[in-house]
């Protein structure tokens, strides 16, 4: 029997986690609360996770504390995170990127937009693909051009 992919939900409203849910039918979705959140910067481990999902609460310094305390955790270094973010929010989307953010999506999130997220992530980062500058490609694309003399 194959095991189910499983994702983990912080402080995300109803509207998004049904989005969520529906995104990734064939998933285990479990909703943290705020006890997982202190096991977490207290040392411990998620296991294995193959989506994070981050709302910004009330405390925008504290949503991005715990994004990279996430980051950091040997189990989801290659585990992509999704935050939500308000539109207009571009400031809060380069401190969310820069705090180990796999993507941002602008609220309302749909399914459409979940499910192209969580596939684009796990194909890594790839050449070409629009990051802010804040990462590089992993490897060199032998097909683009430099920009030099022609």
């Amino acid at each position: 029997m194959m095991e189910r992919s499983r994702a983990i939900v912080f402080d995300v409203d109803e509207a998004s986690l049904v989005s969520l849910r529906q995104a990734f039918s064939e998933w285990q979705v479990e909703v943290s609360d705020r006890a997982t959140i202190d096991l977490l910067i207290g040392g411990h481990s998620l296991g294995v996770v193959d989506l994070l999902v981050l709302g910004v609460g009330a405390n925008v310094a504290e949503s991005l504390g715990l994004c990279r305390v996430l980051r950091k955790q040997l189990d989801s270094a290659h585990t992509p995170i999704l935050m939500r973010v308000a539109p207009g929010e571009d400031s809060l989307v380069r401190a969310a990127l820069e705090a180990g953010t796999t993507s941002c999506l602008v609220l309302p999130v749909h399914v459409k937009q979940l499910a192209s997220m969580a596939t684009r992530a796990r194909e890594g980062n790839q050449p070409g693909r629009h990051t802010l500058n804040l990462n590089r490609a992993q490897e060199q694309d032998h097909w683009r051009d430099d920009g030099g003399q022609g």
